[in-house]
């Protein structure tokens, strides 16, 4: 039986996104019935997001389901269990949209977008399994009874006291003060004495809400009385971690007004786009990182429409470059890139148009290929003589590759297609292509290519986005089994760390005497918090209670006291806690000999700070060179379960690095940059910081190695690891000119110190990639010892502990062209059959520039350096649909290598190249391979 896709499946039809830079967040261990989203926060703001989007852009076309927003038919059920998120129940105020299920949808042809409250206001929808604990506070009241004193409780605006009579002992005291809370109270808290202990216990909610409210304790008179403790927090509140969410899209309710007060009907039969949301609990001192999970279990859809449909056998595109679409109207442009083709035009110049004739044999739906965004104008669609249809491109805070459904047209006759731009001057209206789509329930089953395969990459959505049983899927559909390449990424791998970031906070300084009944006041940015002074406050007890006020639900400050001195500090980060106002007022009437004061240490929060300086790329986050272990939960999740899903595919998985960081300290005392002569850092485009092969390096990435090798062996794959250009950079510093050379990046403390302790010499300034070898001998044997001793150290490394490991070198030709860069980039000591299971070469600028015979040179390099064809491998970039890769592919073919790669499964599928892939040993031969 065909495969078929349906709707909301968690392997196939989820996304998973994340805020940046400082979260971190991944699917894995997915399936028909569950799925798991874990990682790191790392800001105390942080959030995750589960979409489901009816634009799916991710698999191929021949995959890729034909948009379908109707779920008024759906019901869904799943049970959900949170590790270190803020809770179901939780009655925090949502800095983020955590107790709602998020909905853009249709409603009268404007897009509305709908809070669905999981919990809070309709309880039902979301149940717990199992049982609440309520929060209690224990206090015990010790000392001797005196008459006439006063012993109090106190908490949020609640306040409580007894005055002690001359018959009363300690426990008689208690027993009378538990009273007066229990008929006196609003009913959030309820009191039980026993002896000379009381036990309070939190009833407004139950569960772990309870637990962030604070009691002091109070006594006033002659003071002979004393609590144990002073004050605390109530604790022991627990909430149940597993719910039940039960989901009927056919009857929801949600907010749209921005005060979430009236609950409206949701339409659902023309849904865009849900979330769901999870965010970082709160947490009781400054932010530390931690780590993450929500597990999903018994996830259930069932009810009518439920299946996709795909564009079947007979489908066709008319791509933006086609001879069949003719424009008019000028104001027209078109560039290259992942768009379907390879390709798209545009234009803002209102009465820009295209037009388009096709011919289909049978009946079929036509769909417009385009995209929305926040420029999005408004565009005017006819086909043949119906009337015009008017469309709204825009769409605030999004840039999305759609398609649109123009409707249902008969075969075995010409259509007419025109659009126009009739949106405002400055708004944008692309054009992709138009789909002739025969839709069908099957999928299709595609040849098989049993050396090729498409690489993924984790710093493209189609891996970090997707579920990893997704992408492994989606590699096997369309009939790939080479040896898979992974690239591991630069970008977000690793730990995220905040060096030098300092919190902003300010003070308050009470003195004086509180007076009873008056009012005490802090106003922080507009927020007004208030406390009734009890009679036996003092300056210090005022402090407390303003501090324990503020942690019981204060999202963006946290509070402590040091005697009668409140510090409230800023959840936010750095310099974004700077500025919120403070303004504390302390009431008295003339009556008050002594009056209280309350000085603050200025009008603001101040003393944040971002961190270390901004790095070229403007942030203030680096890679945490000491992180244990070195791979973030994020990655180290979703790479076991890819691993285990390939493996299951009868895929072989690799798993590759280069030496590239995007948030690497490019400090000098760090110690882990390339450097210019200038002792500039080497810094990339892509962008990234290029490491160099020093022992901080060199352990760090021994490390990461190490923990990816036991990430494979978790997936029940032996390890398979690739040096992915693991070189010295290849070109002279960015400021390079005709005139000025900054030089090459050989100049670090490490390398530079090393060559001096070897030679007796510093190492000579060599200015470009075009320096002559013959006239640089003792660099150009130095050099490339340094990448064969980095690479040799790590390999040994990893083999004490795995002794299964496998390694190849990924190796361009083309940027080592020159005399020079071959030499220092190629440690032909290290790099040998013996030590290696495979060479694999690459040549994107020899693809770009259209040259064959060097493509074949690359090709035929491994060969020449000893390594047969079973240990040899080529990489082949796709990006641009008008270079010859497709030849290039079948030159690697040809050449009977052991794999050959297509870099990458996201360009392959948003370009929508066609397969089967061309069949290359006759044309191998003819080019003499």
């Amino acid at each position: 039986m065909a495969e078929q896709l349906t709707k909301l499946r968690p392997d196939r039809d989820l996304q998973c996104y994340f805020k940046e830079p400082s979260a971190i967040a991944a699917l894995s261990q997915t399936s028909t019935s569950g799925f798991t989203v874990s990682g790191c926060w790392r800001d105390p703001f942080d959030w995750v997001v589960l979409e489901w989007n009816r634009d799916n852009v991710f698999e191929h076309p021949l995959l890729r389901n034909l948009p379908d927003g109707n779920l008024s038919g759906v019901q869904l059920s799943y049970q959900e269990v949170r590790n270190n998120c803020i809770s179901m129940d939780s009655t925090l105020y949502p800095t983020v949209e955590w107790p709602y299920l998020r909905i853009w949808s249709d409603n009268g042809g404007v897009e509305t977008l709908y809070d669905v409250p999981l919990y809070a206001s309709i309880p039902g929808r979301a149940t717990p399994i199992g049982q609440f604990t309520s929060a209690t506070a224990v206090f015990q009241l010790g000392g001797l009874p005196t008459q006439g004193d006063y012993i109090a409780l106190a908490w949020l605006d609640q306040q409580f006291n007894y005055c002690l009579a001359s018959v009363d002992t300690l426990e008689t005291a208690l027993a009378g003060l538990a009273v007066a809370i229990n008929q006196s109270g609003d009913g959030t808290v309820s009191a039980s004495a026993s002896g000379t202990q009381i036990t309070l216990t939190y009833t407004a909610t139950s569960g772990a809400n309870g637990n962030r409210v604070g009691v002091y304790a109070t006594v006033s008179g002659a003071g002979t009385e004393t609590w144990s403790p002073g004050y605390g927090d109530f604790s022991g509140g627990i909430s149940p971690q597993q719910w039940q969410v039960n989901l009927n899209f056919g009857a929801l309710q949600g907010f749209i007004d921005p005060d979430r007060t009236t609950l409206v009907p949701v339409p659902t039969s023309n849904v865009r786009k849900m979330r769901w949301t999870w965010a970082a609990d709160l947490q009781t001192g400054n932010f530390q990182r931690s780590e993450f999970s929500v597990i999903v279990t018994n996830w259930s859809v069932t009810g009518t429409s439920l299946q996709y449909q795909v564009a079947g056998p007979g489908s066709f595109r008319i791509e933006d470059s086609a001879s069949a679409v003719t424009y008019s109207g000028g104001g027209w442009s078109n560039g290259i890139g992942n768009f379907s083709g390879g390709s798209i035009h545009w234009t803002s110049t209102v009465g820009g148009a295209l037009q388009c004739t096709y011919n289909s044999s049978f009946n079929h739906t036509l769909y417009l290929g385009t995209r929305y965004l926040t420029s999005g104008g408004q565009v005017s669609v006819q086909v043949d003589t119906g009337p015009p249809v008017s469309l709204n491109l825009a769409v605030p805070e999004e840039d999305v590759l759609v398609r649109v459904p123009l409707g249902t047209f008969a075969g075995d006759s010409a259509h007419i297609v025109t659009v126009a731009n009739t949106g405002s001057t400055g708004t944008y209206f692309y054009f992709d292509f138009l789909e002739i789509a025969l839709p069908t329930y099957d999928l299709p089953d595609l040849a098989v290519f049993a050396t090729a395969t498409l690489a993924t990459d984790w710093d493209t959505n189609h891996s970090i986005a997707l579920a990893p049983e997704r992408t492994a899927w989606l590699i096997q559909k369309l009939g790939f089994r080479g040896r898979a390449n992974h690239y591991a990424g630069a970008l977000w791998f690793y730990e995220l760390c905040r060096p030098g970031m300092q919190f902003a906070s300010a003070t308050i300084t009470f003195s004086g005497n509180p007076e009873f009944g008056q009012i005490t006041i802090v106003n922080l940015g507009g927020t007004v918090i208030q406390h009734v002074n009890l009679i036996s406050d003092t300056a210090a007890t005022v402090a407390l209670c303003f501090a324990l006020l503020i942690n019981a639900g204060s999202n963006s400050v946290r509070a402590e006291v040091d005697g009668a001195v409140l510090t409230i500090t800023a959840r936010s980060l750095g310099t974004a806690g700077n500025g919120l106002t403070i303004c504390p007022t302390a009431n008295n009437s003339t009556a008050n000999t002594t009056p209280l004061t309350a000085q603050s240490s200025g009008p603001t929060l101040t003393g944040g700070i971002d961190g270390k300086c901004a790095d070229p790329n403007g942030s203030f986050w680096r890679t945490d060179l000491a992180a244990n272990p070195p791979i973030n939960r994020a990655a180290r999740d979703w790479s076991v379960a890819f691993y285990t899903a390939l493996n299951a595919y009868g895929i072989q998985p690799t798993a590759s690095f280069s030496m590239e960081l995007q948030n690497g300290d490019d400090s000098v005392a760090t110690g882990i940059a390339q450097r210019y002569p200038n002792c500039d850092p080497v810094w990339l485009t892509t962008p990234s910081l290029q490491t160099n092969f020093g022992p901080v390096s060199t352990t760090f990435w021994q490390q990461v190695y190490c923990e990816m090798a036991r990430l494979m062996t978790q997936a029940g794959v032996a390890p398979y690891l690739q040096f992915g250009e693991v070189q010295w950079w290849y070109f002279p510093g960015p400021t390079a000119t005709i005139a000025t050379e900054p030089g090459m990046p050989f100049y670090d403390a490490h390398t530079t110190e090393t060559f001096q302790a070897t030679y007796g010499q510093p190492m000579a300034v060599i200015l470009n990639q075009f320096a002559d070898p013959s006239q640089l001998p003792q660099e150009c044997a130095f050099l490339p010892g340094l990448i064969g001793t980095f690479t040799k150290t790590i390999r040994s490394f990893v083999i004490a502990s795995f002794p299964s490991a496998r390694f190849e070198v990924l190796y361009p030709p083309d940027v080592n062209d020159t005399a020079l860069n071959h030499v220092i980039n190629l440690p032909l000591g290290d790099w040998t059959p013996t030590n290696l299971a495979c060479f694999k070469t690459e040549n994107f600028t020899y693809t770009a520039e259209r040259n064959v015979d060097l493509v074949r040179q690359s090709i035929r390099l491994p060969g020449q350096l000893g390594f047969p064809s079973s240990q040899s491998s080529h990489l082949v970039g796709i990006s641009d649909y008008t270079t010859p890769w497709q030849k290039e592919q079948q030159i690697a073919t040809g050449a009977r290598m052991e794999s050959v790669v297509l870099f990458a499964l996201d360009q392959f599928c948003l370009i929508g190249y066609s397969l089967p892939l061309a069949r290359s040993g006759r044309w191998a031969r003819l080019l003499g391979v």
